[in-house]
């Protein structure tokens, strides 16, 4: 009987591990954007965690960033993370850390190139699909951003 709680318990942790907590204290960016090129609202179906991306471009690249994040600890740490890389990132750049993250999220195998490592923190998320929504939010706006600002 005090098998399950422990166990329940051991996965939380890992999942709200020290290191996830520690990046919802550094997002970057966290002042909106007035004006934007282009601006951006995504909330999770399945827990309410919600974003809100402004950006400006120089041709294919990200030249401002502003976002407002309300989300849980996953959502803050997801934003966090993916907020360090965002002034320079293009659709391409995107594209393929956005396959891979999605990847890593599935099946809790991370594979990153160095300046993406830290995302391989959020691999525990695979065991917890509750969670992927909030994690799945900076990705969602970001490829929602690029299809606006070819649009």
């Amino acid at each position: 009987m005090d098998v399950w709680p422990a166990k329940k318990s051991g996965i939380m942790s890992e999942l709200y591990n020290k290191d996830i907590l520690r990046w919802t204290t550094r997002i970057p960016h966290h002042t909106r954007l007035q004006p934007a090129d282009v601006s951006v609202v995504k909330t999770s179906r399945i827990c309410g965690s919600q974003l809100t991306l402004d950006v400006c471009f120089a041709d294919d690249q990200i030249t401002m960033f502003g976002q407002q994040v309300k989300a849980c600890a996953l959502g803050q740490a997801s934003a966090a993370i993916v907020g360090q890389h965002i002034i320079g990132l293009t659709a391409s750049e995107l594209a393929d850390i956005n396959v891979r993250f999605t990847a890593m999220v599935e099946t809790g195998v991370a594979d990153f190139p160095d300046k993406w490592a830290d995302l391989s923190l959020l691999a525990p998320v695979h065991e917890h699909p509750g969670r992927r929504g909030s994690v799945m939010l900076p990705f969602e706006c970001l490829e929602a951003v690029f299809r606006q600002a070819t649009i």
